[in-house]
């Protein structure tokens, strides 16, 4: 039996139930951000996990009972929740225990409810390995998102077989070759290459479902920045970068457009130089900011002051202004530009875009906003429904489930 306990009507905050015969699993356990946010702000903060549960904000204690395993797709809050939640012994398998690390560091150090967010001591906690059947019956398989690593699930069940797509997108920043090379075969590769796996149900993201946002592909951004780089190239002057510090994907463009048109690459933030050392061999050579990124690294460190034009440097959105008010940034860049990628989920990143534009133009940088959607847009359901071929749909994450049903019948003729 399938249960939606959340997720079905908002965007963000999935947890599915699948319970058959004596195994329980649940894939996803997200933070409900549209419901924190009618609660809480910079005054008012949670007081811990009961008050968070009694608001709906996060799962409740009984929609755990007897889970036998917690799969989580990627590692954006509003699909991992908060780990400390989980009230009882049981395996979670998450994405990447590395990137886990890397987060749990910043979690514990932090002075608000994002301490909550890692695991207690008597979760057994695993890494996901991609497309092997587990003890469970569930085959992660890679998707492309603006997370890294991001995965969807196919469970093999005693009567049926579901698949459950997390957050995902057609096309990804690496291009098909790039992304087979470093993360390995996708979602609907898998799916077309094994025509003999049926899913009988479909439970499928549709955040953009129902939205008028323009579908800007990933090439469309990258040729975007092409152009603006080019021009920038000219003035001999630097360009600024924010990322989010999983987006993996649109971190590799970069690198690979600073090759291709000469940029050297600077690094001034210690999330985005640990989410760079998770590529294999980068295609250009990265150099820190020593004053942004302290950990030990065989990485060469330099001063903002040595840093010249035609130069790519790489921040997150929280530190950009603190680069900005950097004494050495404002004497040694000179007519910088800015691109500002758009995170996902905004919501949880609690981003204030007109403080930091704000910051921007007082500063003399002319800045840009990019966003290529970590999710399909709703034209490339025809092409998913083909290869998936479901028996049933149910929509999630997404504020037009009924929409999304329909265009979902009309793709395949599913009900």
């Amino acid at each position: 039996m399938i249960e939606i306990l959340s997720g079905e009507n908002s965007i963000g905050g999935n947890f599915v139930r699948i319970r058959d015969g004596d195994k329980t699993l649940v894939f996803d356990q997200g933070i409900r951000f549209d419901i924190m946010s009618r609660y809480y702000s910079m005054q008012v903060t949670p007081q811990g996990i009961a008050e968070l549960r009694r608001l709906g904000v996060i799962p409740k204690q009984e929609w755990y009972m007897d889970a036998s395993g917690i799969y989580i797709s990627h590692m954006h809050l509003d699909h991992l929740g908060l780990l400390h939640n989980i009230p009882s012994e049981t395996r979670v398998y998450l994405p990447s225990l590395s990137v886990y690390e890397d987060m749990k560091e910043r979690w514990e150090n932090s002075s608000s409810w994002l301490q909550l967010v890692a695991g207690r001591y008597f979760l057994e906690i695993r890494e996901i390995k991609p497309l092997e059947e587990d003890e469970n019956g569930v085959i992660p398989l890679p998707v492309s998102h603006s997370a890294y690593p991001a995965y969807a699930f196919l469970y093999f069940g005693r009567e049926e077989t579901i698949l459950y797509t997390g957050d995902f997108r057609v096309d990804s920043f690496l291009g098909e070759e790039r992304f087979l090379e470093l993360i390995g075969e996708d979602l609907l590769t898998y799916l077309g290459e094994n025509p003999d796996v049926r899913v009988d149900t479909l439970i499928i993201e549709g955040t953009n479902v129902g939205s008028n946002r323009t579908p800007i592909s990933p090439d469309d951004v990258a040729n975007m920045i092409r152009r603006i780089a080019i021009s920038q190239k000219s003035s001999q002057a630097p360009m600024l970068f924010t990322l989010h510090g999983l987006d993996f994907e649109y971190a590799y463009l970069i690198l690979e457009i600073a090759k291709e048109l000469g940029f050297d690459c600077y690094v001034a933030s210690a999330q985005i130089a640990k989410l760079l050392e998770r590529i294999p061999e980068p295609p250009v050579e990265i150099n820190l900011v020593e004053d942004f990124v302290r950990y030990p690294t065989m990485r060469e460190k330099v001063s903002l002051e040595e840093i010249g034009g035609n130069s790519f440097i790489l921040t997150s959105h929280r530190e950009i202004v603190d680069l900005l008010r950097d004494p050495s940034f404002r004497s040694a860049m000179r007519s910088p530009v800015a691109v500002l990628s758009e995170p996902e989920p905004e919501v949880e990143e609690a981003l204030e875009y007109d403080v930091i534009a704000n910051w921007l133009s007082a500063m003399g940088v002319q800045h840009y906003r990019m966003r290529a959607s970590g999710h399909y847009y709703p034209y490339q359901l025809t092409r998913i429904m083909s290869v998936v071929r479901p028996k049933d749909v149910k929509p999630i994450h997404t504020k037009s489930p009924d929409l999304l049903k329909r265009l979902a019948s009309l793709s395949y003729g599913s009900t």
